[in-house]
């Protein structure tokens, strides 16, 4: 109960922070995920590596998209402390092309991605859909990785 607690909180938080965002600055977005969600991630014992470069504001997403990408990421990385007993995480976003790849990796123990998907990753899927991302998520028995790509 008490890790749910913390969670609503991070997200309400999270919901706080993103109201004051320019439209498409997933950069801004990902420093305030950082900001709110590094110390927690220090007090399970997994090290944070980010890898995240300067990239263009994505125009199209607006405040919605942005709350859809917000809760994507937060999502993956509650994944990772509930289940993954990683000991690492990296969040890496870099341009690709005209798109922008937004990739959260981990060194847990994985899950088997033939099985039908749960509660979490399906959210992930209708998201993603809901703002024109593509969705690939990869695991295997030396992590698992979930990445995004923004379309400009």
């Amino acid at each position: 109960m008490l890790q749910t607690l913390c969670e609503s909180l991070d997200q309400l938080k999270l919901s706080i922070d993103t109201m004051h965002l320019t439209a498409g600055d997933v950069t801004g977005l990902l420093a305030n995920l950082r900001y709110r969600l590094e110390p927690r991630l220090a007090g399970a014992g997994i090290a944070l590596a980010w890898d995240v470069e300067m990239v263009a504001p994505v125009e199209r997403l607006d405040v919605a998209a942005m709350r859809h990408l917000q809760y994507m990421v937060f999502e993956s990385i509650s994944n990772v402390l509930q289940h993954a007993r990683a000991t690492r995480l990296r969040v890496v976003v870099k341009p690709r092309g005209q798109a922008v790849v937004v990739r959260i990796e981990d060194d847990g123990i994985g899950f088997d991605a033939a099985r039908p998907p749960h509660n979490g990753l399906r959210m992930l899927r209708e998201r993603a859909w809901a703002i024109g991302a593509v969705l690939d998520v990869r695991s295997g028995e030396h992590g698992s990785a979930v990445e995004f790509e923004l379309a400009s």
